[in-house]
């Protein structure tokens, strides 16, 4: 069975926590207003990140909390804490912050592929392909939106061509080879293959 959240190397997570999260390395980011200006983010907040890639969801989630109750108006924080509550198995509480986080950026693929995969840890397949295929409409190069629809193509929705095309997609786009989704690849190419000869008279 494939698994169902995806490996994060420690380069991914550092990523995670400070590209995708707050759109850039820096210690500042803007308001959803584009008029805004920047805003200085604290020290605080950088210890609710070192927690989160040191894998303390819980503990980062009343940094965060705190966080967004002083400055409400930024979408990073709101998908840091999206993340978080998945992490640690709180669907319903994750949902709300994604929710959050793209009411406050509807640009951001990040928060529409968390939004998936929570949704895909609920069982709503449907609500999980939707937002998905916004973070592909969002950024088409987006490798791990590419990995978690194939997984939810594989096992949940049952369309192997589908999903083979996506684990493709997600290899072409990642920089270090990826052996489990290669070897996933190779079954299910050979299940596509096998399928089409049993289907042809």
């Amino acid at each position: 069975m494939r698994t169902l959240l995806p490996y994060l190397t420690k380069a991914l997570a550092t990523c995670l926590a400070l590209l995708l999260l707050l759109g850039g390395c820096s210690s500042t980011a803007t308001r959803s207003d584009k008029t805004a200006e920047p805003v200085k983010l604290p020290r605080n907040y950088d210890n609710a990140l070192v927690l989160m890639q040191s894998g303390d969801y819980q503990a980062a989630i009343p940094v965060l909390q705190a966080f967004i109750e002083k400055t409400p108006g930024l979408a990073g924080p709101h998908l840091n804490l999206g993340i978080s509550y998945l992490k640690s198995g709180d669907f319903e509480a994750a949902v709300a912050a994604l929710t959050n986080a793209i009411e406050l950026n509807p640009e951001n693929a990040a928060a529409y592929q968390q939004l998936g995969i929570t949704y895909r840890e609920q069982g709503n397949f449907k609500a999980a392909l939707d937002a998905y295929s916004r973070a592909l409409e969002l950024d088409s190069d987006y490798a791990l939106a590419h990995r978690n629809i194939g997984i939810l193509y594989d096992l949940y929705l049952q369309q192997p061509r589908l999903a083979l095309d996506h684990y493709k997609r997600y290899l072409e786009l990642i920089a270090d080879p990826d052996q489990t989704v290669s070897r996933w690849v190779v079954d299910l190419e050979r299940r596509t293959n096998t399928t089409s000869a049993r289907s042809t008279p």
